[in-house]
């Protein structure tokens, strides 16, 4: 029996802090004050502050992410839905369809086959949305659910 594992990306964040961060850094090495052999950081300065709210919001938001460690494990029979909390196991029979839906209209090179896959399980009144994008190995984990949607085809 294979496992395959699809990890959340945390790279949005990552690049968003440390844009963050050197934005910061040039800020204040451009605004601070050279005396002699010193160097004096401007503190009352409003774009400063904007900026920390930011670099700590995505700081905040890198280590929830993190901490969650949520994961997609495709089994023979079913799919698991797993974070550090907890699980959820949801076997192919439960799953009654599965609907890809269209990237908006991009450049050709960044737009992806599908953004969103639903799928309508049997327990449950909603469609259960999985945003391909926030997965590691996205074409991958797309050819997982289209599999999974000609099984369902097929019976």
């Amino acid at each position: 029996m294979s496992k395959r594992v699809y990890k959340y990306n945390l790279d949005f964040y990552y690049k968003s802090l440390a844009i963050y961060l050197i934005t910061l850094i040039i800020y204040i090495l451009i605004k601070g004050n050279f005396f002699q052999e010193r160097f004096e950081i401007v503190v009352k300065n409003p774009i400063i502050y904007i900026i920390s709210i930011f670099i700590i919001f995505y700081l905040i938001l890198l280590i929830i992410n993190a901490l969650r460690g949520r994961q997609i494990i495709f089994e023979e029979t079913k799919i698991i839905f797993k974070n550090r909390f907890g699980q959820r196991e949801i076997q192919n029979s439960e799953i009654l369809q599965v609907r890809f839906s269209r990237e908006k209209k991009r450049m050709k090179e960044e737009k992806s086959e599908s953004r969103i896959v639903k799928l309508k399980l049997a327990d449950r009144r909603r469609f259960l949305r999985i945003k391909l994008s926030d997965f590691n190995n996205e074409k991958e984990l797309m050819y997982e659910f289209k599999n999974i949607s000609k099984k369902l085809s097929q019976h």
